[in-house]
């Protein structure tokens, strides 16, 4: 069964579990740096949906902005279909990865340990998209919804 569009052979045994993990590395990080910007902008007085039409404009493109904030973040669905269990799972395998060929890694070392503490907070069997109430909550930021609508992570 094919899980997604295109096939690219990476090399020898475990090569594609490592691929899987670098790449979802770079997606929780254009997650994490994504929803920060929001809420710093929202903050600010900025639209976070503005934002993102202007990120998707941008040079801060990514496919978090494309394919989640809107559809997943703003909406408050928090149902991307991803794991917030899952994608720690994915850094602690990239981690251990740089581990295992002697590459420091300091930015994945911290985004890992600040997806994992979302994951602590929120509890299991929440979306990956759900980390961003855990920075609503840091920030005092609101994105999306209507005004006093209640956020599952209110104080």
């Amino acid at each position: 069964m094919a899980m997604g569009s295109s096939l690219h052979h990476c090399g020898k045994v475990g090569a594609g579990q490592a691929m899987k993990a670098l790449n979802n590395l770079v997606s929780a990080a254009g997650f994490l740096a994504g929803i920060e910007a929001l809420a710093i902008g929202q903050k600010f007085g900025l639209d976070p949906a503005l934002m993102v039409d202007v990120l998707n404009a941008s040079t801060g493109m990514n496919n978090s902005t494309q394919k989640k904030f809107k559809q997943f973040v703003l909406s408050r669905r928090f149902d991307s279909g991803f794991g917030l269990d899952l994608m720690v799972k994915d850094l602690t395998i990239a981690l251990s990865l740089g581990r295992e060929v002697e590459a420091p890694a300091p930015f994945l070392a911290l985004c890992r340990e600040l997806w994992a503490a979302a994951a602590r907070l929120l509890g299991p069997g929440q979306d990956h998209t759900a980390l961003a109430l855990v920075v609503e909550r840091e920030t005092g930021a609101r994105l999306g919804g209507a005004e006093g609508e209640e956020t599952p992570l209110a104080d």
